[in-house]
């Protein structure tokens, strides 16, 4: 689908600059891998794709499928890198993957060790080409009280959700963003000048026009949602 979507745009004369990647790219929901059926090459994929002077990006949220054979949870849980309830253990909430534990941002730590995530070593399939969506990141919890987090759980320092909440997207985007500086220093990929990071969110906070792009949510393609 991807081939066909890129040449279609092509044949009807339409420029675009990226394309996009939704949660059904990965496999079963896990952030930061490759449905080995629909895309076996992904590497090809993009270098294909770049070779007309065209970037893709993926989707990346903040809930981690509970999975122990799952790499990026299985390290984090280890860490103790998640979200806790108010009785201290990892929180269990329910996002597009089924059951998920969401990391705990707001700690300076968990911000560091997602950054080292963005290297084409750790995301495997990746290139330089890619670059990332970050969605959900209110955070949205589907079972939660008015689809969000407890109030009365646990971050960093033991404060309380009900503190950070309004900050919690903005530092997973602040993370992820960090991640791709991170990637962008590597001489052999991007040469001496480096590259600049491209993270789009959902959730914000003021500063995050330093940090990177926004979207205004969902919507409709109908006339009133313009006005938003």
């Amino acid at each position: 689908d991807a081939f066909a979507v890129d040449a279609g745009f092509d044949e009807h004369n339409i420029p675009y600059d990226v394309l996009w990647l939704d949660i059904e790219h990965t496999n079963g929901k896990r952030y930061m891998t490759w449905d080995s059926r629909l895309f076996p090459e992904p590497v090809q994929m993009q270098e294909d794709i770049a070779s007309r002077g065209r970037k893709m990006v993926t989707i990346v949220d903040p809930h981690v499928k509970r999975d122990t054979s799952y790499y990026v949870y299985k390290e984090a849980s280890e860490k103790k890198y998640f979200v806790r309830t108010k009785d201290n253990t990892e929180f269990d909430g329910w996002c597009w993957p089924g059951s998920s534990s969401y990391l705990d941002v707001t700690s300076p730590e968990v911000r560091a060790w997602w950054a080292q995530q963005f290297t084409p070593q750790r995301y495997q399939g990746s290139t330089k080409h890619l670059y990332i969506w970050n969605d959900m990141n209110e955070p949205s919890v589907f079972n939660g009280p008015e689809i969000t987090m407890k109030k009365d759980n646990l971050h960093f320092g033991d404060v309380e959700h009900r503190d950070i909440h309004n900050v919690f997207g903005y530092y997973y985007h602040l993370a992820t963003a960090e991640g791709l500086l991170h990637r962008g220093t590597d001489v052999q990929l991007y040469g001496e000048h480096g590259d600049r990071p491209f993270v789009l969110s959902r959730a914000f906070f003021s500063g995050t026009q330093r940090v990177g792009p926004i979207w205004t949510g969902d919507n409709a393609a109908q006339w009133s949602h313009l006005a938003v």
